[in-house]
This record gives structure tokens, C-alpha cells and sequence, in this order.
């Protein structure tokens, strides 16, 4: 796929559709009654398909209800078929966005999920608490859903600066860490939140009923309160709240197709650096994602340094090729997964071995080839040439860094 407008003139296609009718056809094919998020649009690309460039609209539609969407199109020009769809909406009535609390900056402190106490940046406003951070970045605000599926909601806010009943725990949890996330992208890379320009970073907790699951929808996290059996509210881990903000990054810099190689590659890039994010905070270094989401708190939902703990492949001869879950986006995320992990602490994986190289600069190295060399359909192959690339930039050619990121693409099939 090339968004090059020079092309999509010079095709020799005669254009029997416009953007109204093409929005339309994907509206048709999705045969629900949307509530929007963001109004419809129609953008003209050219679409790579078996070698064949074709004129296409590309369709984006963002909802919440009646389920949450972030759905891209591909319709051909010249006789409206879907070339191709997915939905972008990355796991883990339109509501009037409100306007910032105009107060003054203040601290208070509020209990989390597992019962911590965390302190928290809030602002105080006509005798009012409000969960809001004006001290990283433009903003950081926490909503509440009031198990509605509608967003923003309700920014949250209380009589005292104490935030310590049950209710209050997924916002405590949600604001505390996504500031923990911000930091840790500036104190690291010098990243002003997701677009680097200080974009306000927005939170809806309590979405939904028993919802078990988190997701960005390309403007603001939000978060399910889980079903109270096998998970509690998803806010309730720092490891997921960074894997979904990493996904804010990513829709910012390489836009990673949300689907097949270049899906799970962008589900790899937020679960390496959810683990990163919760250690740079003192917490586990089990590499395993999502354990404190779960009310048992004894399994996860992947595992970086052993992927088939939870059912993942860790070599690329046994990568998942079927169409589940967007071409397996979370399934096949272990592959990389694990050539990460290896490339942190080394190792021998099916007898290739691995000097790992430590965490600090694995995350530089992945972190430099999301943000500058991968694109949108960048696959395994391609990325281990632009990882190869980004540590040759920070190393040099002939690193034990370079070496070790070979070795760790070896490891796990990827040439």
C-alpha cells in the first residue's frame, strides 16, 4: 500500500465511485448501527495486491458502539469491491469531549486495584478534586464510563484529595500509570507523549459491563473493569497500560498495518515495551504480560522468554497462518517476543546462541527502528533488516550489538 496521490492520477482507471459512495459500501459491509466516534473519511491510496497496483479508497470508520471499531476499508475505484479490511482497534451516541479543569495543581493520593497506595498529580478547582495532570506534557485526565459504552465520560473527581474507595481504584491505577508511562518515554528517549509534541493523554475507566478487555482507540486509552472471575480491571497492570499507550506511539511514527506480520510486529514493539515500562518502575521481571490483570494474579496473558507458557509460538516455522485474530496478531507477537528477549539476556534458543546485550539497549534499538525505519507493511524479514539497521546506527557496523541482533532473528527463524 502507497499513499502517493501521484500515482492514483496517473493509474489509467476510469473512477465509477466518489468518496460518498465508497464510505457507504463500508458501512454496508459492516451492517451495524454505528454510533461515531470521528466522522467518516475516504482517502485516495494506491494498494499493492499479488504485484498489481490499484486505485482504492481507503475507509476509515471509529466507533464505540455498538462494539468498539477503528475499521480501514480498501475499496476498488473502479468497480466499489473490498479489496481488503481490518479493524485497528489494538487489545489488550457521540460524546461531547470535555473541556480541561482550569485549576491549580496539587497532590493527593488515592488506593489502587491490588490495595497500594500511589500518589497522584491533580488539580484543584472551586473545592473540587479533579484526576487531572497538567504536569507532564499538555495533560493527563482519567474518566468514567459509569459502565456506559460511551467516551470520554465523565472526568473523575472527588470532595477530597483522597481516592481511596473501591470505585475509585481503576482511575487511581489508570492515572498513576499512564504518568509512569510518560515518563518513562521522556526520562529514556526524550519522547513529549505519543506524537512527541505533548499530545494530552486521556483515560476512560469503567467502560463498559464485566468488559474484559483495554484497547486504544486512536485518541484515548479506555479500560474494561473485567468480569470479576478471571480478570479484575485492566488498568490494574502497568505492563498494559504501557503495552496500549505503546500502541499511540506506533499509530504515530510507523503506523504498523494492524494485521498478519506487520500486526503482530506492532503487538510485539507494545508488549516489549509494557514489560520495559513495569520494570523501569521496579516491578517484575518475569517477562510476562498482563499477570497483575488477573484475579489470580499466577498466569498472564503472553510470555516473552517462554511464548508457548501461553500457547505461542517462539520460531517462525511454527507462526500461526491462519485468518483469527487479524492473521494471528497476537499469536505470532511471540516470535519477536522472544527474539527480543534473547537479544536482552541471551541464550540458546532451537541451538543458536545469543550474547544478550541488556535491556537498555534492546530498547533503544527497537525503539530507533520503530520510530525510523519500520512502514506501515514493514514483516518479520523486514524488520530484522531495520533492527540490524538501527543498532548499526547507535553501535556501529561491526558491534557486538549488531551481532547479537542477527543472532537473535537467527534463533527464532527470521532471515
Amino acid at each position: 500500500m502507497a499513499p502517493n496521490l501521484d500515482q492514483f492520477h496517473s493509474l489509467q482507471v476510469i473512477r465509477k465511485i466518489d468518496e460518498t459512495k465508497a464510505i457507504e459500501i463500508a458501512q454496508n459491509d459492516l451492517n451495524m448501527q454505528i454510533i461515531y466516534e470521528e466522522k467518516p473519511t475516504a482517502v485516495p491510496y494506491i494498494y499493492l495486491q499479488n504485484g498489481k497496483l490499484i486505485q482504492v479508497y481507503v475507509v476509515h470508520l471509529n466507533f464505540l458502539d455498538p462494539e468498539p471499531g477503528n475499521y480501514y476499508y480498501f475499496i476498488d475505484v473502479q468497480n466499489g469491491n473490498i479489496v481488503d479490511k481490518y479493524n485497528t482497534i489494538n487489545t489488550t451516541s457521540v460524546t461531547e469531549k470535555k473541556s480541561p479543569v482550569i485549576g491549580t495543581n496539587t497532590m493527593g493520593t488515592g488506593k489502587g486495584i491490588w490495595g497500594d497506595v500511589k500518589s497522584l498529580p491533580i488539580t484543584l478547582l472551586e473545592n473540587k478534586y479533579y484526576l487531572q495532570d497538567t504536569t507532564r506534557g499538555t495533560m493527563i485526565s482519567t474518566y468514567d464510563a459509569k459502565n456506559r459504552s460511551q467516551v470520554p465520560g465523565t472526568i473523575w473527581s472527588s470532595i477530597t484529595n483522597v481516592f481511596n474507595q473501591s470505585y475509585d481504584a481503576a482511575a487511581v491505577d489508570a492515572h498513576y500509570y499512564t504518568g509512569i508511562t510518560y515518563d518513562y518515554y521522556k526520562n529514556t528517549f526524550n519522547r513529549n507523549s505519543y506524537n512527541n509534541s505533548g499530545a494530552e493523554l486521556h483515560s476512560t475507566v469503567h467502560y463498559g459491563q464485566n468488559y474484559n478487555n483495554a484497547f486504544w482507540n486512536g485518541s484515548r486509552m479506555v479500560y474494561g473493569d473485567g468480569d470479576g472471575y478471571t480478570f479484575t480491571s485492566f488498568s490494574g497492570g502497568l505492563d498494559v497500560v504501557g503495552h496500549e499507550l505503546t500502541h499511540a506511539i506506533t499509530e504515530a511514527t510507523s503506523n504498523l498495518i494492524y494485521r498478519k506480520e506487520s500486526g503482530a510486529l506492532n503487538e510485539a514493539i507494545s508488549d516489549i515495551f509494557g514489560i520495559l515500562i513495569k520494570q523501569y518502575q521496579g516491578g517484575s521481571t518475569d517477562w510476562e504480560i498482563g499477570k497483575d490483570i488477573y484475579v489470580s494474579r499466577n498466569q498472564a496473558m503472553r510470555s516473552m522468554s517462554n511464548p508457548n507458557k501461553y500457547g505461542d509460538p517462539d520460531h517462525y516455522s511454527k507462526r500461526y497462518t491462519g485468518a483469527n485474530d487479524n492473521g494471528g496478531v497476537h499469536t505470532n507477537s511471540g516470535i519477536v517476543n522472544k527474539a527480543a528477549y534473547l537479544l536482552a539476556n541471551g541464550g540458546t534458543h532451537y541451538g543458536v546462541t545469543v550474547n544478550g546485550i541488556g535491556t537498555d539497549k534492546m530498547s533503544a534499538i527497537y525503539y530507533r527502528a520503530n520510530i525510523a525505519y519500520f512502514t506501515q507493511s514493514t514483516n518479520f524479514s523486514q524488520a530484522r533488516v531495520r533492527l540490524i539497521q538501527a543498532a548499526n546506527d547507535l553501535y556501529g557496523d561491526s558491534s557486538s550489538e549488531v551481532t547479537a541482533v542477527k543472532a537473535s532473528f537467527d534463533a527464532v527463524g527470521i532471515q
